[in-house]
């Protein structure tokens, strides 16, 4: 019988021996139960932490955005602006001498090049620069992109973004992670499975499973608090540092069942 409970384990699993046996030997039908248990609870910072920010964004900024929109028709394929010309739309704050929104009826196409990083819509295209990747891409206005934006509609959309995004944000979140952190799982048990080889413990497949999925417990938690930092690691200090963190729990969690092995097996005559 499963000793330790789900949300026991979330914090046992820095520390304790007896939790990565009872995992080991107990816990049949539980590993992915608990690990979307653990990612649900992880993951509720991200969307509270995104209504607050797109919150003050709709109070702050979303007016002085909208503000700057002229009205846009696209009819049949063909974008039309009134007043019509060149509109160079600032999007940050701090940075009021560069659009990153640029909306102009008077040209066909989207300039070969552009030195600024912004997104421009033409008559007839729409087209995305990132100069610092040498990057441009063009799409072609179809004639089912008929639309027809106003700066009020633009104001209603940028203020409703605190409200739709952060649960839409929190599930697609939840969902990628999860799957990331399966695959991560069955990697890993893969590695438990030989390492317990090598200490002469028998382990099979789904029980490295289980362990894999605690043992990477205190990662995602760390991870979850270090979001809250001002500045972070940079990911080439963060995975090193997961992947190192991970390995030396597996090797924990199988030297706890070595020593369990050898407390039960029979002395020799």
């Amino acid at each position: 019988m499963k000793q330790f409970g789900l949300l026991q384990a979330i914090w046992m699993s820095f520390y304790s021996a007896e939790l990565y046996r009872d995992v080991a030997r107990n816990w049949r039908g539980y590993g992915l139960l608990y690990l979307t248990l653990l990612l649900v609870l992880c993951w509720l910072p991200t969307p509270v932490r995104l209504f607050a920010a797109l919150r003050t964004f709709a109070i702050a900024d979303a007016p002085r955005i909208a503000s700057q929109f002229p009205d846009i028709t696209i009819a049949n394929g063909v974008m039309h602006t009134q007043p019509p010309g060149r509109h160079a739309i600032a999007t940050i704050a701090a940075r009021p001498d560069e659009p990153t929104l640029i909306i102009d009826d008077s040209i066909d196409e989207v300039p070969a090049e552009l030195e600024l990083e912004a997104i421009v819509l033409t008559r007839h295209e729409i087209g995305m620069f990132r100069p610092n990747r040498n990057e441009r891409r063009v799409f072609k206005l179809t004639s089912e992109a008929d639309m027809e934006l106003t700066g009020d509609k633009i104001a209603a959309l940028l203020h409703s973004l605190q409200f739709w995004m952060p649960p839409l944000a929190y599930v697609l979140g939840l969902l990628g992670s999860f799957v990331f952190r399966a695959v991560q799982a069955c990697l890993y048990a893969a590695f438990t499975q030989m390492y317990a080889q090598k200490r002469n413990v028998t382990l099979d497949f789904p029980s490295a499973l289980r362990l894999s999925v605690v043992a990477v417990t205190p990662v995602i938690v760390i991870r979850t608090l270090v979001w809250f930092f001002a500045h972070e690691p940079t990911r080439y200090i963060r995975w090193p540092a997961a992947l190192l963190i991970t390995v030396l729990y597996l090797r924990f969690a199988v030297g706890a069942l070595s020593e369990e092995s050898s407390a039960t097996s029979p002395a020799a005559p």
